[in-house]
């Protein structure tokens, strides 16, 4: 059996997804392969995807505290990173003998995992398409205690053995390899995850706020369009709530990568995984744009220039105005699907170190 360790900020689901794709692709490669996965996203998201790995409860990295999934809460991240920076040597210790044994440490964007592969003689990758320092960065006029983090993240960052970039990538950063959008596959046909939802000749709306809670107060707007069938992601539990509108839990037994692929139009806040498997199924995409967080508009300028992405103001996804405009949301035609996945590349790209 070969062993890795990955380390993976729990700040959404974007960068979990990002690495479990990854390591898919590794496993496809090299079916001994066992990863550690260090991180405090829920275990149950990585069961969907890989079949063996061992689960490690680690908060591992501050990144942003939201007040919710369109919201940071700047003071309060400034907070956590004095409290948890420098990294304290009884930690990185006590990681790095319990990685003694892997072959190679993956952070997707977590540096304390840099810190711990270093301690521990162990090769590490850092796999992004930013970096917290340069995200911090943007928020430096308006909040200067910011520049110690980014002094130190900065310094940690560039002690990665092996830097990978995917796109759509921030800021200026070059890696020894430079692949495409990392997504996780698709599993089941278009039609069949249609068919479970009645959709026939409906279309086929899918609302997506990606790992953080977020009240959506139009909710109740959606039954008045019963020619457009619509699936809310990240609900506390299933339930249908008209004819027309389905909530789903995070545990809903269906695999985002298939209702994207499902989906006649997605609407989701401008993050990398969701854009990433609408750029996989050539899915028709509206972003609603985080204003203040510096990767959103790189984001959407990708849609718009891949998917002919369209993005709302958050006043106008959260009132629900969007709705009276459904029908010019949805494009003429369907995007071609992507022919390759970066997770292929950077799996190709590590397969020799852990031959």
């Amino acid at each position: 059996m070969k062993k890795i360790a990955s380390f993976i900020t729990p700040h959404g689901f974007g960068h979990a997804t990002r690495m479990t794709a990854v390591l898919e692709a590794l496993q496809q490669k090299i079916p001994d392969l066992h990863p550690h996965l260090f991180t405090t996203v829920s275990e149950s998201l990585f069961s969907e995807t890989l079949q063996e790995f061992s689960y490690h409860a680690l908060d591992c990295d501050i990144g942003l505290i939201q007040k919710n999934g369109l919201q940071t809460d700047l003071p309060a991240t400034i907070r956590r990173l004095q409290e948890f920076l420098p990294f304290a040597d009884s930690l990185v210790t006590e990681l790095a003998r319990k990685i003694e044994g892997c072959r190679l440490v993956l952070c997707d964007i977590a540096p304390l995992g840099i810190a711990v592969a270093r301690k521990a003689g162990i090769p590490s990758v850092l796999i992004e398409n930013f970096t917290w320092d340069w995200i911090y960065q943007a928020y430096l006029p308006r909040h200067p205690d910011l520049q110690a983090a980014i002094d130190y993240l900065g310094a940690q960052y560039q002690q990665a053995d092996i830097h990978i970039r995917t796109e759509p990538a921030c800021g200026t950063g070059k890696g020894q390899l430079c692949c495409g959008p990392i997504f996780r596959r698709i599993r089941q046909q278009r039609a069949e995850i249609r068919s479970e939802f009645n959709c026939q000749d409906k279309k086929l709306v899918f609302i997506s706020m990606g790992g953080i809670d977020l009240e959506l107060p139009f909710v109740h707007q959606l039954p008045a369009f019963p020619d457009t069938i619509f699936l809310l992601a990240g609900q506390d539990k299933n339930y249908r709530l008209a004819d027309n509108v389905f909530l789903l839990s995070r545990n809903s037994g269906f695999y985002h990568p298939d209702l994207i692929n499902a989906a006649d139009l997605v609407v989701c806040k401008s993050g990398y995984s969701t854009v990433a498997e609408c750029f996989q199924a050539g899915t028709p995409i509206v972003t609603v744009g985080r204003v203040t967080f510096p990767e959103s508009a790189l984001l959407e300028q990708f849609c718009a220039d891949q998917l002919e992405g369209q993005s709302l103001s958050q006043e106008e996804f959260l009132s629900g105005s969007w709705l009276n405009n459904l029908d010019t949301l949805f494009p003429g035609n369907r995007q071609t699907a992507a022919h390759k996945n970066g997770a292929d590349s950077a799996a190709e790209y590590l397969r020799p170190l852990l031959s």
